[in-house]
């Protein structure tokens, strides 16, 4: 399976999904991560964090911040589908309370739409699910619970990756906080650590899609 992890700065995937990228990469399915926006500081954090979790195909943009550059964003995206065909995408919340992270849904949500058109692309390519997932906003009812009981070390150890960041909320905020959520998650999942994701319905009769009919 070909899974894409896409969020709008670095840390984001460590924090939200960390565990499950660095199941995923370890149990031999094809995992990337894209970052959509960085600095210098905090590229080289991602790029010690993603080599922690185990990834070899990761990507990050030079954009400052996401929403002023929306447009430009979603044009690299659509592309970087088409280049890299995922069968599954993971990103932000629609509703996360940071608007880097509500514009990278949208981006994301639009790019897969427009990688599927068959009028724009000779080889459209449509993503079969699209989840998003916690940062630092819960999700009230997940649909889906990943157990990272054997992967929580790599989550922690990727985040510890982001020195810049560590500071903020107070010490060691970002390291209990994500410990507990996903202590949290995995008594919801009877394990010891999981982490949660929403499943976003992706419309396959679009007049513009090459397959237009799919199955229960």
């Amino acid at each position: 399976m070909k899974l894409s992890f896409i969020f709008a700065h670095p840390d984001d995937e460590s924090l939200s999904a960390g565990g499950t990228i660095a199941k995923y990469a370890s149990s031999g399915h094809q995992v990337s991560t894209l970052c959509l926006s960085s600095d210098k500081v905090r590229k080289n954090e991602y790029f010690n964090a993603v080599k922690v979790l185990g990834i070899q195909n990761f990507e990050i943009y030079d954009f400052d911040d996401v929403l002023t550059h929306e447009n430009e964003i979603k044009e690299k995206l659509i592309q970087y589908i088409l280049r890299t065909k995922p069968e599954v995408i993971i990103t932000h919340l629609e509703d996360d309370y940071h608007i880097d992270h509500r514009s990278t849904y949208k981006i994301v949500r639009e790019g897969v739409e427009w990688a599927a058109h068959e009028t724009q692309n000779e080889n459209p390519h449509l993503v079969s699910k699209l989840y998003t997932s916690e940062t630092t906003v819960l999700i009230p009812n997940p649909h889906t619970l990943v157990d990272i009981s054997k992967y929580y070390s790599k989550k922690e150890e990727a985040i510890k990756c982001y020195k810049s960041q560590l500071y903020k909320g107070g010490e060691d905020f970002y390291i209990r906080f994500h410990k507990y959520r996903t202590l949290m998650r995995g008594t919801q999942a009877s394990t010891q650590y999981a982490e949660a994701y929403l499943q976003i319905p992706l419309k396959r009769n679009s007049p513009f899609y090459k397959q237009k009919h799919s199955e229960l």
